[in-house]
């Protein structure tokens, strides 16, 4: 495959993904900042923290507030890892790949591309909107995922874009991670209180997770969320799962001949394997994800210089 198309299919595929899970953040801190009433201020600023662009939104915005924090990631053209530039740029990747995708998946991300702006030119208030959005997406990043499944041939390009879109997860579920963790714990006191477990449990319902923890380990506890979250081998949207997954596709794209990409992958699937819920939290949950996002950095930039043999630019993170 053109590594100019194979580029392009990643790349769509990490940012529907990316909008996708940055809907799951706007939701998640809603809920979280739900449970902070009569505990304090409501907290909004860490969700531009872990995009490591508060200088960006600083000089935009000023104040982090929960309509500017919305704004910012929901609705800003000029920010590339908004929601509404996320899939304005998947919509107009999908025209460059019309002839290599299903048509049910180029109709669908042309329909995604146009709902957040649609939604801005509907209503004044369009911050009443954002949540109902967020779903919206959500739901339709399912149907998309649905319909790579059952529509795109097993080849590369399928490939692609599987490992994009895993990749992406893992990268922004680690994220999600530390807004609970590092962020949005108001004092240490807090830990194992109710306040804890309810945003413990927002946590955990903005990844579709609630059922199968409480299926599988009943009260919330930290340890097991961690472990559901981090290291479960059959829960998609884990970390462990996601770069299983990337790995497979990966060694379809190359026949099962490892080149550099793999043998990054490969290591950091060994670290994570080893690792407990006790080891991460003793290492430290923040310095432990830290750690899994310059790797995760590291492998997309492996991966660009793999299948990227002539110099160009990349993608901005």
């Amino acid at each position: 495959m053109l590594s100019r198309v194979a580029d392009t299919i990643y790349w769509t595929a990490r940012y529907v993904e990316r909008a996708s899970n940055t809907a799951r953040f706007l939701e998640a801190s809603y809920y979280m900042n739900l449970d902070l009433t009569g505990n304090g201020e409501e907290q909004w600023s860490p969700l531009v923290e872990i995009t490591g662009d508060m200088p960006i939104f600083k000089a935009r915005y000023g104040e982090a507030s929960r309509e500017n924090v919305m704004h910012f990631l929901m609705f800003n053209p000029e920010y590339p890892n908004s929601i509404a530039r996320c899939l304005s740029t998947a919509r107009d990747n999908a025209r460059g790949l019309r002839e290599i995708l299903p048509p049910d998946l180029f109709e669908e991300l042309n329909t995604l591309g146009k709902m957040v702006p649609e939604a801005t030119r509907e209503k004044a208030h369009f911050h009443s909107r954002v949540f109902e959005l967020c779903r919206e997406i959500k739901h339709a990043d399912m149907h998309i995922s649905g319909i790579v499944s059952e529509t795109m041939e097993r080849g590369q390009g399928y490939h692609f874009w599987r490992t994009g879109e895993y990749l992406e997860r893992a990268d922004k579920t680690s994220r999600l991670l530390n807004v609970k963790y590092f962020y949005l714990l108001p004092q240490s006191s807090d830990v194992g209180t109710t306040l804890d477990d309810l945003q413990w449990g927002a946590m955990l319902q903005s990844l579709d997770a609630t059922e199968i923890y409480s299926r599988n380990y009943g009260l919330i506890d930290p340890h097991q969320v961690i472990r559901l979250i981090v290291l479960d081998r059959g829960f998609p949207r884990s970390i462990l799962f996601c770069l299983r997954q990337a790995l497979n596709s990966l060694y379809r794209i190359t026949d099962d001949l490892p080149q550099a990409p793999h043998e990054l992958l490969q290591q950091l699937l060994m670290h994570i394997k080893e690792m407990s819920p006790e080891s991460i939290i003793n290492f430290g949950l923040h310095e432990f994800i830290d750690d899994l996002q310059i790797k995760l950095n590291g492998i997309n930039n492996s991966i660009f210089s793999t299948f990227n043999p002539e110099p160009q630019l990349q993608h901005g993170e």
